[in-house]
């Protein structure tokens, strides 16, 4: 499986709305002919939904919050 550069580049943008109409035009158009982008970016947001359900949780300190954010930046980076 692959995912296309721009979506995996641009994640972080989309899923926060801070990307310009014509970026998140194009982007949602490819989403929705690319199976395995549409995949990536429902698993992100799951991701996202389940990290941040954990925020509350005594056994998620800062520090663990903070690697996971350190760690989703550079997979961003290595592709």
């Amino acid at each position: 499986m692959s995912i296309c550069k721009d979506v995996v580049d641009n994640i972080m943008e989309y899923i926060d709305n801070e990307l310009d109409k014509k970026t998140l035009e194009e982007l949602e158009s490819h989403i929705g002919e690319c199976p395995e982008c549409r995949s990536f970016v429902s698993t992100y947001k799951r991701m996202l939904e389940l990290s941040g359900s954990l925020k509350n949780k005594k056994f998620v300190t800062p520090e663990i919050r903070n690697k996971l954010k350190e760690l989703l930046k550079s997979k961003k980076s290595e592709n």
